[in-house]
């Protein structure tokens, strides 16, 4: 794990303690992206993040891929629990990405059931991303 990898996870952990939303949280230094229909545009050498709804609690989770690994580089995943405390109740699955270098690449994810390998996913997102 490096050091950036562990300062992200850190503050994802902590989040939660400070403000119930990391988009709030993280907002003022690290870009959180949400929604699939917007392109995220981010600087070579920055860090961002993407925060998907997500609810283990069902069997559901978020796998990704990248298209370019040149352009991107995926740096892991944190799961944030509901700030309302209720059992079953769903959170935020929320991907750690580092722009390595200009030009464009996509981010596909998949939300389904790691033990039904052959069922299609319950969702699927793509996310286009510009480095410049």
């Amino acid at each position: 794990m490096t050091l950036r990898t562990l300062a992200a996870t850190l503050a994802l952990a902590v989040s939660p303690l400070v403000l119930p939303s990391p988009a709030r949280a993280l907002q003022p230094h690290t870009p959180v992206f949400t929604d699939a229909a917007q392109v995220v545009a981010v600087q070579a050498g920055d860090d961002f993040f993407i925060a998907l709804a997500s609810n283990p609690t069902t069997g559901y989770t978020w796998t990704q891929s990248i298209g370019d690994g040149k352009v991107l580089a995926y740096e892991g995943n944190v799961y944030q629990v509901p700030s309302n405390g209720l059992i079953g109740a769903g959170g935020q699955q929320i991907f750690i990405y580092h722009a390595n270098r200009s030009g464009t690449t996509a981010i596909s994810f998949a939300y389904a059931r790691p033990f039904e390998p052959n069922a299609a996913p319950a969702k699927s997102l793509t996310f286009s991303v510009t480095v410049q």
